[in-house]
C-alpha cells in the first residue's frame, strides 16, 4: 500500500475541487461529501510500468485532505505515480496568484477564490478527460453518464478504470455505437483513441505550460470531433482560462441571471468578462457555479 501526503495551498478546498464540476459525478470517481472521500480507479497500463507494483489490472486510490495535506492511498501504485496523479486530479500546479490579484477589488470572485473554488478535478489522465469532454457534446448529462458507464463496462480494466487508449482502439466503430451507444461520437472516439494509442498523438503536449493556450486549443480541434465547446472546456480542466468555453447551460444560467435577448447571450458574456483577459473562463465559471457551493 503506497501512502503519500502532499502539502496544500491556503486557497484549496477538498470539496471545492471536487465539486467544481461534473467529473466527480462520472465514473470511476466516487465521492463521498459527508467523509470527505473521493475515490477512483486506474489502469495501471495508463502510468508508466515502473510505478506500478506490477502490470495489468487496476489500482484503486483514495484522496482526502487533513491537516493541510492531501492524502492519497493506493494499492498497486508507487509512491512516486500516486503523487503525480494526486497533483493532477487536484490541479496543484495551477498557479492562481495572478487572477487573485485581477481580481482583488471585487469581493464576489475574491470571496470565491479564497474559499478555494479556483481549481478544476482532472482526471488521472488527460485521455479520459478527452474522452469525458468529447462524451459531453450535444447531449445531456445523463447520456454523457450512460456513455461512460457503458465504455467502463465494455473496455476498462476489470469493468473498473477508465480504459487506456488501446482498449478503445480495439474496439470497432459499429461496436462503439451498439454498445457505448455513443451515435456519432463513435467514430471520433475510434479516431482519437487509435491516434493515441499508436503513438501519433503525444497528449503530453496539451499539457505543455509553456504552449499559448491557442496553440493547444488550435492541437485539440485538428481532432476529429473536437468543436469550440469540447477544446475550450478541455482548456479549462488544464487550467487555461482564456476562452469561455460556452454551451447550452452557461448560456441559460448566464439569462437566468442577467435577463435579457437570447440572441445577444454570447456577445452579452463576452463582453461582460472581457475585463478579466486570460482568465475571463475562470472568472465566467466562478460566477455561474456560485450556487453550486452556497451553505
Amino acid at each position: 500500500m503506497a501512502r503519500i501526503q502532499i502539502s496544500l495551498p491556503p486557497d484549496f478546498s477538498f470539496d471545492g475541487v471536487v465539486r467544481s464540476h461534473g467529473w466527480f459525478d462520472l465514473p470511476p470517481f466516487a465521492y463521498d461529501r459527508e467523509d470527505g472521500v473521493l475515490r477512483t480507479f486506474v489502469s495501471r497500463e495508463s502510468v508508466p510500468a515502473s510505478s506500478a507494483d506490477h502490470e495489468g489490472g487496476t489500482a484503486a486510490i483514495v484522496f482526502r485532505a487533513r491537516g493541510g495535506k492531501l492524502e492519497a492511498e493506493s494499492e498497486g501504485l508507487g509512491r512516486g505515480a500516486l503523487a503525480r496523479i494526486a497533483r493532477r486530479v487536484f490541479s496543484l500546479d495551477v498557479d492562481l496568484d495572478a487572477f487573485a490579484a485581477a481580481i482583488s477589488e471585487e469581493p464576489g470572485l475574491a470571496r470565491a477564490l479564497a474559499s478555494g473554488r479556483g481549481r478544476m478535478l482532472r482526471a488521472a489522465t488527460v485521455f479520459e478527460d478527452a474522452v469525458k469532454m468529447l462524451l459531453t457534446t450535444n447531449c445531456s448529462w445523463a447520456a454523457t453518464k450512460g456513455m461512460v458507464l457503458r465504455l467502463i463496462a465494455e473496455a476498462g480494466a476489470e469493468g473498473r478504470a477508465f480504459p487506456a487508449p488501446s482498449a478503445i482502439a480495439a474496439l470497432t466503430v459499429s461496436r462503439l455505437k451498439s454498445k457505448i451507444r455513443c451515435g456519432y461520437r463513435a467514430e471520433s472516439l475510434a479516431r482519437f483513441a487509435r491516434r493515441v494509442a499508436r503513438g501519433k498523438l503525444d497528449l503530453a503536449l496539451w499539457e505543455r505550460t509553456e504552449a499559448t493556450a491557442e496553440e493547444i486549443r488550435q492541437a485539440i480541434l485538428r481532432e476529429h470531433g473536437f468543436g469550440p465547446y469540447a477544446a475550450e472546456g478541455l482548456l479549462r480542466i488544464l487550467g487555461r482560462h482564456d476562452y469561455l468555453a460556452l454551451d447550452s447551460w452557461v448560456r441559460q444560467e448566464y439569462r437566468r441571471r442577467h435577463p435579457g435577448p437570447r440572441t445577444t447571450t454570447d456577445r452579452a458574456i463576452a463582453r461582460r468578462y472581457a475585463r478579466y483577459g486570460v482568465h475571463r473562463g475562470l472568472a465566467l465559471w466562478l460566477d455561474m457555479t456560485s450556487h453550486w457551493h452556497e451553505t
